[in-house]
């Protein structure tokens, strides 16, 4: 039984001055998941690049070397760039969950196309150490943790837009079909839902965690909401749907931008906390 859960913000856009980590585009959550006498350590996300990575893990006194789990959320840059550099620290090989379309070409056509996947191929991440398995559907981590799996679109507020990719020899828009999420029972407490970006919409995100986890009461919601390029009534329509949610903790960060963040505090009040890169949540 899951016992105790700390989270540890590694790599997030916002910093506060009480430590020397460095604030930076991305995001990377570190979690310690007690099970008893066993604790397991897992990192969601890498951030952008290899050397924030490894500077944030080394002034927040984070051992990368006894990680037993890397998941990545999906396949956008800013959340798998510092992968390789943790793979090269390790002295051994470790395990990547993520979504078999991590490695799908993904693209951004504002303000011109670009590669926004991630700086790395398969082959480069296995030959550095990277088991690679990839899943569609949930994964069960520990009997109380589990990955969302492809979360099915059933807001019609929650669209995803701006981003495209290419299949089958065709230039498409990109669904991010490989955007997941963590899902954690915290016993007597709820369901934590742990995000990335939350492409699939924060909402349908939260749906498919109490779906898939049998829990309706909602605990906590942490991590990018993708909200910063929202318009108002998308915006708006997500601080109700919160709010009847009733979470006790919401920590928005990295891509849920100013205006949402400052939206849903008004409709959750203090429960409702951005977040900041050396951030230390006990849940």
């Amino acid at each position: 039984m899951l016992q105790d859960l700390r989270l540890t913000i590694v790599v997030e856009n916002s910093a506060t001055h009480r430590n020397s980590a460095w604030a930076a585009h991305g995001l990377s959550i570190f979690l310690e998941l007690g099970c008893g006498s066993e604790k397991m350590k897992l990192l969601l996300d890498t951030g952008a690049s290899s050397e924030v990575m490894l500077h944030n893990a080394d002034a927040l006194h984070i051992d990368l070397e006894h990680l037993d789990l890397i998941c990545l959320s999906h396949g956008h840059y800013d959340h798998t760039g510092g992968l390789m550099g943790i793979l090269q620290r390790l002295n051994s090989r470790i395990c990547i969950l993520a979504h078999p379309d991590i490695f799908a070409p993904k693209l951004k056509d504002r303000p011109a196309l670009k590669f926004i996947g991630p700086p790395f191929t398969r082959t480069e991440a296995e030959a550095a150490g990277a088991i690679m398995l990839e899943a569609r559907g949930p994964v069960a981590i520990l009997p109380e943790v589990m990955t969302t799996g492809e979360v099915p679109r059933i807001e019609p507020f929650e669209k995803v837009e701006g981003f495209w990719t290419i299949k089958d020899g065709q230039y498409c828009l990109d669904s991010i079909p490989d955007d997941q999420a963590l899902a954690i029972n915290m016993h007597g407490k709820g369901l934590a839902v742990i995000t990335g970006c939350a492409h699939a919409g924060i909402i349908n995100t939260i749906k498919q965690a109490q779906k898939i986890t049998g829990i309706e009461e909602l605990y906590a919601v942490i991590g990018g909401f993708h909200l910063m390029d929202a318009d108002e009534k998308r915006i708006e329509a997500t601080a109700e749907a919160l709010k009847q949610l009733d979470p006790t903790i919401v920590r928005p960060g990295h891509c849920t931008g100013h205006k949402a963040v400052c939206r849903l505090q008004e409709a959750l009040g203090g429960r409702c906390r951005p977040l900041a890169v050396g951030d230390s949540i006990q849940l």
